[in-house]
């Protein structure tokens, strides 16, 4: 909540009036998160229509990348969130947890349909499900992200990696363990 109200140059006081409790601000910018995400998403979906599924998850994978470049505070809030047992009990639609699951789901979703889609036109496996192709892809693009901004020096230090390169070297890895 500091760092919050320092970034938005408000006190604490002043954000608790305008929500009910932490979490509830963290759900809001999850959301905000999300859907800036999502619109990049579709986005490239749209722009590499004609492309091939492989590509287009190649496209959203460098699209994640460029997303927790230019949005690490919406990264870090999307990616560090921790499920609760509490999430899933929820049945209201309108409830800000569960917008923020549906929401969530969507670039997921994305991701899943070129899995499925690149399946059906022989391009991926097909001896793995198309919804644990696209987690462990996910996670994975998360992992690296996560390792490439927690130790960016590091590996440049000690390994004299260009951060760029090693992140679509990542990328190519993933993919190839994917294509048939």
């Amino acid at each position: 909540m500091d760092d919050i109200a320092k970034e938005a140059e408000f006190t604490k006081k002043t954000i608790y009036s305008y929500f009910k409790s932490k979490d509830e601000l963290y759900f809001e910018i999850m959301l905000l998160g999300y859907n800036i995400l999502n619109e990049l998403f579709d986005k490239v979906i749209k722009e590499n229509s004609k492309k091939s599924e492989i590509e287009k998850i190649r496209k959203l994978g460098e699209t994640f990348v460029k997303f927790s470049k230019d949005n690490h505070g919406y990264f870090k809030v999307i990616s560090d969130y921790e499920n609760k047992e509490f999430d899933f009990q929820v049945d209201d639609d309108n409830c800000l947890i569960k917008k923020s699951y549906i929401v969530g789901e969507h670039s997921l979703e994305i991701l899943n349909d070129c899995i499925i889609n690149g399946i059906k036109k022989g391009e991926l496996i097909d001896h793995i499900d198309s919804y644990t192709i696209s987690l462990m892809l996910w996670s994975s693009f998360t992992g690296y992200i996560g390792l490439i901004n927690k130790k960016e020096k590091y590996i440049k230090a000690y390994y004299n990696k260009n951060i760029e390169n090693l992140m679509e070297d990542g990328i190519e890895i993933l993919l190839r363990s994917i294509k048939k």
